[in-house]
C-alpha cells in the first residue's frame, strides 16, 4: 500500500467512527487521478442492468479479507516499503533503474513459512463473517507469491517452494469464499521497470496477469494498486491491459487503481490522461472510512494492526484495533453505502497471529446476531452522524446506534412509509412510535450494546427507494 509519506498525508481521524457528508471517495489514491480524455477507452459495452448483475455478490458482501504476506514478514517491517533500495518512478521522484537492497531484497531466501495452511486462513475469514479474500501476490517489492514462468524472484525460488497462490485459490473456491488478488503495477525489483519506452516491462506485467487469470480458475477481483509515473496510454499501454484482463476473465470485479500516479511537485509528473477504464468498478479510500455515498461503489481498506508508519503486513510492533473499533469501522462503511476490506498480516511461519485472528472471531460472533443489517443492505435512508447510521433492505430500516441522546428518545424525520414494527436484534425490548413529526426510538440502557446497538423497524412497504437524507436540527439532539 502507501507509504509513510503518503499515510501522513492521507490520515485522518476515526473518531467519530461515521461522518455524514457526502464527499467523494474516489481519491486521490496514492496521488492518483483519473479523468476523461479523447484517448479514453470506452469503460464497457455492458448495460446498466449487466453491470449491477455483475456487481451484486461484491456490493452484498460487504466485508472482506485482505492479506499482505511475503518474506518481509521475516523481517517484521512494512512490505514493499520498508526496502531501502531505490523505488523508482513513485512519490520520492527515483528515476527509473533498480537500485539493491541487500538485506530486503534477499530475504526470500530465508522465507519457509511451514505453518501455512490455505484452509485455516479461509475458514478463519468465513468464520469471521468476511465474504471474500483478496491476497497480494505482488507488492510494489516485486516478489511473487506464485508459480511464475517470468521470475526466480518468487515464492517457488524459496525453501517453502509452494505455490500460496494456488492453495489459496483452492481453498477459496473449495469454500465457496469469493476470492480477490491484489497485483501492484509497479515493480522496484523488476530491471527493465520504467525503462526505455517501457514495453519490456508491460511485456512482462501482461504475462504474468495472464498466468494469474489463466491457471487459478475463477477470479472475482483484481486490486491494482496504481502505476508509477508515465503517460498511461504510450507507456503503461492500460488500455491493452484491461482489453487482456477482460477477455481472460470478463466478470471480475475491478478498483479504481489500475492507474498511472501523479504527485504534485514531483519533477516526475506528468499530464495526466489516465483513460476511463482506470476509474474501474468501485473506490479504494485508504485508511480511513469512506464518507456516504451511493452514487458510486466504494469499499475502505483498513488494517486490523495500527502500526508505525502502516500496518500493512507482519508488524509485532503494532497493536491490534480493539474490538469495538473495528466493528464499528464495518457498521461505518455499510450505514455510508460502502464495503471494508480488513487486513491482516501474517508471520513468517504462516500463522496469522491470535490476536489479529481474536478480534476478527468477535466480529464474525457479532456478525451472527447483527449479520441481516449488513449483508445484501445499501446505506440511508437516513445519513450517518454522531448516533451512528441505517442501513436498509426490503421494507426493513436497521438504525445503528452508538451514542444515545443524553435524555429522551433518538429523534428521525418522517417518512413516507408505515411503521408496523420495532425490534432489538440479538433480543430485548426496542420502542419505536411514528407521528407526522418523524420517527423515535428507544432501548433501555439495560438492553443496550457497548459497541452498537441495533433497530430493526419494519415498515408496510418498500423503504429502498427513499431519498437519503441527513438528520434535521430538530432531530439531532445532543449525545454523550
Amino acid at each position: 500500500m502507501k507509504s509513510n509519506i503518503m499515510a501522513a498525508l492521507l490520515a485522518v481521524n476515526l473518531s467519530p467512527a461515521f461522518a455524514a457528508t457526502n464527499a467523494t471517495n474516489s481519491g486521490p489514491v496514492e496521488g492518483v487521478a483519473v479523468e476523461a480524455s479523447s484517448a479514453s477507452l470506452e469503460a464497457s459495452k455492458e448495460t446498466p442492468a449487466q453491470r449491477d448483475a455483475r456487481m451484486a455478490w461484491w456490493r452484498e458482501a460487504r466485508y472482506g479479507m485482505f492479506i499482505h504476506w511475503d518474506m518481509s514478514s521475516i523481517a517484521g517491517t512494512e512490505i514493499s516499503w520498508s526496502r531501502k533500495g531505490s523505488k523508482p518512478l513513485d512519490i520520492h521522484g527515483d528515476p527509473a533503474g533498480y537500485i539493491e537492497d541487500p538485506a530486503y531484497d534477499n530475504l526470500y531466501n530465508k522465507f519457509n513459512p511451514t505453518n501455512f495452511d490455505a484452509m485455516a486462513w479461509v475458514k478463519l475469514a468465513k468464520a469471521a463473517g468476511m465474504k471474500y479474500l483478496v491476497f497480494t501476490a505482488k507488492h510494489h517489492g516485486g516478489f511473487c507469491m506464485w508459480d511464475t514462468k517470468f521470475t526466480d524472484y518468487s515464492i517457488m525460488h524459496t525453501p517453502f517452494q509452494r505455490d500460496v497462490l494456488k492453495e489459496l485459490a483452492d481453498a477459496c473456491h473449495a469454500e465457496g469464499l469469493r476470492f480477490g488478488i491484489y497485483y501492484s503495477p509497479r515493480d522496484w525489483h523488476h530491471p527493465d521497470y520504467g525503462l526505455a519506452d517501457n514495453s519490456k516491462y508491460v511485456s512482462y506485467m501482461d504475462g504474468q496477469l495472464r498466468e494469474l487469470l489463466t491457471n487459478y480458475g475463477t477470479v472475482d477481483l483484481l486490486w491494482f494498486d496504481s502505476y508509477g509515473h508515465g503517460d498511461p496510454l504510450n507507456f503503461w499501454h492500460i488500455p491493452e491491459t484491461w482489453r487482456l484482463i477482460k477477455n481472460l476473465q470478463p466478470e471480475v470485479v475491478i478498483n479504481n487503481r489500475l492507474a498511472a500516479l501523479r504527485v504534485k511537485k514531483n519533477p516526475l509528473a506528468v499530464t495526466n490522461n489516465n483513460p476511463a477504464v482506470s476509474r474501474g468498478d468501485f473506490d479504494t479510500p485508504e485508511q480511513r472510512l469512506g464518507k456516504y455515498q451511493d452514487t458510486r461503489l466504494w469499499e475502505s481498506c483498513m488494517t486490523v494492526v495500527d502500526a508505525p508508519n502502516g500496518g500493512w503486513s507482519y508488524r509485532p510492533d503494532g497493536k491490534v484495533k480493539p474490538f469495538e473499533e473495528t466493528v464499528r469501522m464495518l457498521v461505518s462503511c455499510a450505514t455510508g453505502d460502502g464495503n471494508l476490506l480488513l487486513d491482516v498480516g501474517p508471520d513468517a511461519t504462516g500463522l496469522i497471529p491470535a490476536d489479529q485472528s481474536d478480534c476478527l472471531l468477535k466480529v464474525g460472533e457479532w456478525l451472527k446476531q447483527n449479520g441481516e443489517s449488513i449483508y445484501g443492505t445499501r446505506g440511508g435512508p437516513f445519513r450517518p452522524g454522531e448516533y451512528g447510521g441505517t442501513t436498509r433492505k426490503g421494507k426493513t430500516i436497521y438504525v445503528h446506534v452508538i451514542k444515545w441522546p443524553e435524555s429522551g428518545p433518538l429523534k428521525f424525520p418522517p417518512l413516507a412509509v408505515k411503521l408496523m414494527n420495532a425490534r432489538l436484534l440479538g433480543g430485548g425490548k426496542a420502542d419505536a412510535t411514528q407521528t407526522e413529526k418523524g420517527l423515535e426510538i428507544a432501548v433501555a440502557v439495560s438492553a443496550r450494546q457497548k459497541e452498537v446497538t441495533v433497530v430493526a423497524l419494519e415498515f408496510d412497504s418498500e423503504v429502498m427507494k427513499l431519498p437519503a437524507e441527513p438528520l434535521t436540527p430538530e432531530t439531532r439532539d445532543k449525545s454523550k
